[in-house]
């Protein structure tokens, strides 16, 4: 897998990914057609891992392959990450198009889901070299705000964000991920530098998962 280094930048709206974190972040805020119960997704102390994932540069796959075969990719691209999803007991909140926001109880198994999903997609480009696509995961652990079948607040935009400067077959994520996951023992990570992020005070520390 190619390893990009994130250059760190005074001015966040300069720094790699920016023009296309405004995709993922309106996912954030975005409603769902049906309610769902998401309380099960939580772990006990109230802390939910929160996994934001869409395909890379999508509309000029519909613009070179036309709507309809461009929707037949997005369609097998979605059954993938519906598959994962399932496989790790994730719970889908909020998808459009080929963007998704995942919620998990337990942050192994959302790393893992998103480790199943560039595994997936890797295959996938194998099979279908005339028509590759590639996807940008981003993950954050913390405290968020449950609401009807919702969740909102800091740590929804952080994995947001996080998500929106993350390059195609990369999994970005918070060193707070980092700090919960690493002590597993089954994951390697790279640091990817530290950040300012729009909208958030401070700088954040991020690392790219070696899948």
């Amino acid at each position: 897998m190619r390893d990009p280094v994130i250059e760190p930048s005074s001015d966040h709206a300069g720094s790699r990914g920016d023009d296309r974190a405004p995709i993922i972040e309106a996912l954030a805020v975005a409603g769902i057609a049906e309610p769902r119960e998401f309380r099960a997704h939580v772990a006990p102390n109230g802390i939910v891992s929160i996994l934001f994932s869409d395909v890379v540069d999508s509309s000029p796959i519909f613009e070179r392959l036309g709507d309809l075969r461009a929707q037949q990719i997005i369609d097998a691209h979605n059954a993938i990450i519906r598959w994962q999803v399932a496989l790790q007991q994730g719970f889908e909140v909020k998808t459009m198009g080929d963007r998704f926001m995942i919620a998990f109880s337990s942050a192994w198994r959302a790393l893992q889901c998103a480790i199943g999903i560039q595994r997936a997609m890797a295959e996938y480009r194998d099979q279908h070299r005339d028509e590759p696509i590639e996807v940008r995961i981003g993950l954050h652990i913390g405290e968020a705000v449950g609401e009807s079948d919702d969740f909102f607040g800091k740590a929804v935009i952080l994995a947001a964000r996080i998500a929106g400067l993350a390059q195609g077959g990369e999994i970005l994520i918070s060193s707070t991920m980092y700090d919960v996951t690493a002590s597993a023992g089954s994951f390697r990570f790279a640091e990817a530098g530290e950040v300012p992020l729009k909208g958030l005070s401070g700088t954040h520390r991020l690392y790219r998962v070696n899948w």
